[in-house]
């Protein structure tokens, strides 16, 4: 925007400059003509006194003189004429008084009217400047002093002066456009550039950043009052879904705590309660994840382990009751290829895969398929469905809390379970990444680091 502002008020800066730069030429190329003008004039002044005793007496050998020296000093030809136009004396021969400049001069000055100020002297035209004075006696016109005046030095001088013009002109566009311009620009654009330092803060998670209004023009007041309410907003729902979170969490312990006390007492007189307790304590773990959820999106400190745990071995033992599950409700779930890979053995591959393949159960289409790769210092864990899949929007959102497809809204679920697969997979230091395979369908990768020194 910046770049559409000055591309629109350099131009206004060049014009205005241009206009005023115009009178400035004009009033240099004027006044070298004037100058030289009236520097002739008292000459051509002289010559007609010096020619008025000639003229009435008929000796015109020392005016001839007169006028080869003077044309020889100044190199500026001179000649003198009767009332008749008959060349009396001239400085050179060939004098034709019926050129056009020479007449119109001629008919003024022997009507007994001084002629016009010549025109300016613009470096792109030429030719010779005429200066014609009236002989006179006793009011009575005898004929015409001329001169005719080489105007190159005159016009030289103008173009030396629109040069220097024009270099003053480009200094003082420049200097503007630095100093007055520019500086407008970002005082302008202020407002904006904030407004867009803000929106990005937003993205990136900051949701208590706000813009200032004081000072700012009506329009951009009631932007940056909108942009304010939006982001307090976000930071409202965005506290909401923590406190939520927070509260279920706490809300869950103490009854899962007490369950678990009555069924420790059971486990020694029934193997399906030690089962049960199993179940208890796994509760208690997402219960701890979602307390994590409710803090911050980055990844916990990981408590050091001597020992690893093989993905492909863990979603191969998970598997045995999923495909049960999918049996009974008559889907395929398809085991693809399972590469043996050390990762953190804090990695809760039980809930990743229960939630992925809940996931691909209830929104996607069959058949689901599972595989373990590896892929440089990574081990994924991938889980494929042969669905309507996301677009490019959705797919960028998967993993926010509380976010749903626009297509799945209406189905059950809170929106959360991705979210937890990807705070679980954060906390050992990976990623997740949902994208679109070849054929249709949606791909949700599990991406954690591989421990090298792990031994399959």
């Amino acid at each position: 925007m910046r770049r559409r502002l000055l591309q629109s008020l350099v131009p206004m800066v060049v014009v205005l400059a241009i206009v005023a730069a115009v009178p400035l030429a004009n009033y240099i190329a004027t006044s070298a003509s004037r100058t030289l003008f009236l520097s002739r004039s008292n000459d051509a002044d002289w010559f007609a006194t010096m020619a008025e005793s000639p003229l009435q007496t008929g000796d015109i050998a020392s005016l001839r003189e007169l006028a080869v020296r003077y044309h020889e000093l100044y190199n500026t030809p001179v000649f003198v004429v009767d009332v008749d136009r008959r060349v009396i004396a001239t400085s050179r021969s060939g004098v034709d008084v019926q050129e056009s400049d020479l007449d119109a001069a001629l008919d003024s000055t022997l009507a007994g009217r001084l002629p016009a100020e010549p025109p300016a002297l613009w470096p792109w035209r030429s030719g010779e400047m005429v200066v014609a004075r009236p002989v006179v006696n006793n009011g009575r016109v005898l004929g015409a002093a001329v001169l005719r005046v080489p105007t190159e030095k005159g016009r030289d001088q103008v173009e030396r002066g629109l040069l220097l013009l024009l270099g003053g002109l480009l200094i003082s566009i420049g200097a503007v456009v630095i100093g007055i311009v520019r500086p407008v620009t970002r005082w302008v654009l202020r407002p904006l550039n904030d407004l867009d330092n803000a929106t990005h803060q937003v993205t990136r998670g900051a949701l208590d950043t706000r813009v200032s209004t004081d000072g700012r023009a009506p329009e951009l007041r009631r932007l940056g009052d909108s942009f304010n309410s939006m982001a307090l907003s976000l930071h409202q729902a965005r506290q909401r879904e923590r406190e939520f979170v927070a509260d279920a969490s706490h809300q869950l312990r103490t009854p899962l705590t007490s369950a678990r006390i009555h069924i420790e007492g059971l486990s020694r007189l029934s193997p399906t309660a030690r089962f049960a307790l199993s179940d208890i304590d796994r509760l208690g773990r997402i219960v701890q994840r979602l307390s994590r959820l409710a803090g911050s999106d980055r990844p916990g400190d990981i408590e050091g382990s001597d020992d690893a745990l093989d993905l492909a071995q863990a979603v191969k033992e998970r598997l045995v009751g999923w495909k049960a599950v999918y049996a009974a409700d008559d889907l395929e779930l398809i085991i693809g290829e399972m590469v043996p890979g050390g990762v953190a053995p804090e990695l809760e591959v039980d809930d990743i895969l229960d939630v992925l393949l809940d996931n691909a159960s209830k929104y996607g289409a069959p058949p689901v398929e599972v595989s373990v790769t590896r892929d440089g210092t990574e081990v994924v864990l991938s889980v494929r469905d042969h669905g309507l899949g996301l677009g490019s929007r959705d797919l960028k959102k998967v993993g926010e809390r509380f976010w749903r497809s626009a297509h799945h809204r209406e189905m059950p679920g809170t929106g959360l379970g991705l979210a937890i697969v990807r705070s679980e997979a954060a906390r050992v230091g990976g990623r997740v990444v949902a994208r679109p395979p070849v054929g249709g369908g949606l791909v949700i990768e599990v991406r954690v680091p591989l421990i090298e020194d792990y031994d399959v």
